[in-house]
């Protein structure tokens, strides 16, 4: 890290020091609340909202409303509780705010709209951009929010090293508030405990013994009906869950010993890993249709009782299972994350891929005059327990309540998902060193499964991208016009190797097609701009 970003850390500790006499825990209490006028909860993206003059610097009272706008999934903004936990966070924070929903297959053209007219929103949320705010900042789009960390204590205090990493420019300036995943060891495989046991074999450690149980699947027809598929994939991830073994690293870039960013495919053992698909095709391990089947194909699958395992987030094929005890109340069906291999090639690793801790997610409108208010809401938010819970979990009483008079562990309404999905918790920080933790019901199975294949995932090695933290921008670079038709070359030909279409000597073809006509280009940006964030 820059001598700047960690001259930007102890001064927001100082500050803090200062603002509150004490370093903040994300729990102290608030004294007085301010009221507010009643306004809606949520707009349509299609109405923006309107606002005043902003108030003189001086002055202390909130003339309009602060403006988040917020990606719209699991159909987040229509549920039942979302107006009354609404007006109770206005109503104990003292702050006016409106939500704008932006659903996530109009995303980018509604927000290049709002970035056009520039003054009707104060705070985006960029996690549907996977973090990359310096798109919006290349265009002027926004200011930092240096100088509102004095209006959070309590969101100041937990900017180190590793969660600035990734929302800081080189001079330590922060332009985004970073988020914390609850669970970010998203990508490692799963196979079924059950039809282990069956096969008395144990959770396999190599990859000679994963395809055993593969093999071991089809031969004793586990379920019954000989049409077992030993391994499930979702969204191409069965080659992507597999890179760390053969190539040593995770995600679509690596970086190499002299300090070049490459692209996935110029890995020496790039055909090594597609070789190995190819086996698991053509014997029956991989599912003959991966290639077209949607993610709902995959989950009826699953719940017909022929997956032997799959790729993909660690809990894919959880919630699909529950329908294999409706259908038999006496399945023992229950799964394991697979432990880390040890049998991996030269050039290859026994750790599985993840998703970042942190990922840059709140950024400030370059326009705002409402920068301060959304600052202290923010804060709020994170001023005590019942501030966070009401905001992360909802109604208490309505869709949660606490186990015990301890108050260390909560447990959620059977009916949560219908009512609330933690939708003011604007900056989403999911913190269990500090607040309560979840109550998992013994007898819930899917709860206990997943939390079973979280304890398991917890003790493995895990491997993060290694530029995930770099904003990457191609606009006024070599690449800015690229079309992006290297990916559809080897996306082609990952394709064509796996079903045995293809050897060696036609990837190889493929791969310098793609390389010559974009791949270097992309490479010569990407360490350019690697390095220049790095330092």
């Amino acid at each position: 890290m820059k001598k700047t970003h960690r001259s930007l850390i102890a001064l927001l500790l100082c500050l803090t020091l200062l603002l509150t006499g004490t370093m903040l825990t994300g729990c102290a209490k608030k004294t007085e609340t301010q009221e507010t006028p009643s306004t809606p909860a949520v707009q349509n993206s299609d109405t923006q909202p309107s606002g005043s003059e902003a108030p003189a610097e001086e002055e202390d009272v909130q003339t309009e409303p602060v403006v988040f706008v917020v990606r719209g999934i699991n159909d987040i903004e229509n549920k039942a509780d979302n107006e009354a936990v609404y007006e109770k966070i206005r109503e104990l924070s003292g702050v006016d705010f409106e939500v704008v929903v932006i659903p996530t297959d109009s995303w980018s053209e509604k927000i290049n709209l709002m970035l056009v007219a520039g003054d009707n929103w104060d705070v985006l949320n960029v996690t549907e951009d996977a973090g990359n705010w310096n798109q919006y900042y290349q265009k002027n789009a926004l200011q930092s929010w240096d100088e509102y960390l004095q209006y959070m204590p309590n969101v100041a205090a937990r900017l180190n090293e590793a969660s600035l990493r990734g929302c800081t420019l080189a001079d330590g300036s922060v332009y985004a508030l970073p988020r914390k995943e609850y669970f970010s060891k998203q990508f490692i495989p799963a196979i079924r405990q059950d039809w282990l046991d069956a096969l008395n074999m144990e959770c396999p450690t190599t990859m000679a013994e994963l395809e055993a149980y593969f093999q071991g699947v089809i031969d004793e027809n586990l379920n019954g009906n000989d049409n077992e598929i030993p391994m499930m994939t979702f969204m191409g991830m069965e080659n992507s869950d597999f890179r760390p073994f053969y190539l040593g690293f995770f995600g679509d870039r690596y970086l190499t010993d002299d300090g070049t960013i490459l692209p996935w495919y110029m890995h020496e053992n790039c055909y090594l890993l597609l070789s190995e698909l190819q086996k698991w095709y053509a014997n029956g391990w991989l599912h003959s249709e991966y290639q077209t089947m949607s993610i709902q194909d995959g989950f009826d699958l699953i719940s017909a009782n022929r997956a032997g395992g799959w790729t993909g987030p660690y809990n894919a094929g959880v919630s699909p299972s529950v329908t294999i005890f409706e259908n038999d109340p006496d399945s023992k069906v229950q799964y394991v994350s697979l432990d880390n291999f040890t049998d991996y090639p030269e050039g290859g690793s026994g750790a599985w891929g993840t998703n970042p801790v942190y990922q840059p997610e709140l950024v400030l409108n370059a326009n705002s005059k409402n920068a301060k208010w959304a600052a202290k809401l923010l804060n709020w938010m994170f001023e005590s327990e019942e501030n966070y819970m009401l905001c992360a979990r909802g109604l208490e009483g309505s869709t949660w309540e606490y186990v015990d008079d301890t108050k260390e562990q909560f447990k959620l309404a059977d009916d949560y998902a219908n009512n609330y999905l933690g939708f003011y918790l604007f900056n989403e920080w999911y913190d269990d060193d500090v607040y309560a933790d979840q109550y998992i019901d013994p007898n819930n199975w899917k709860s206990t499964q997943v939390k079973a294949l979280q304890d398991k995932i917890n003790t493995l090695d895990i491997l993060e991208s290694c530029d995930w933290f770099v904003p990457y921008d191609l606009s006024g670079t070599e690449a800015e016009f690229l079309t992006g038709d290297s990916n559809t070359i080897i996306n082609e030909a990952c394709a064509k190797v796996v079903t045995g279409e293809w050897g060696e000597e036609e990837w190889n073809q493929a791969v310098n097609t793609a390389w010559t006509s974009e791949g270097e280009i992309y490479s010569r940006v990407w360490t350019e701009q690697y390095h220049a964030f790095v330092g």
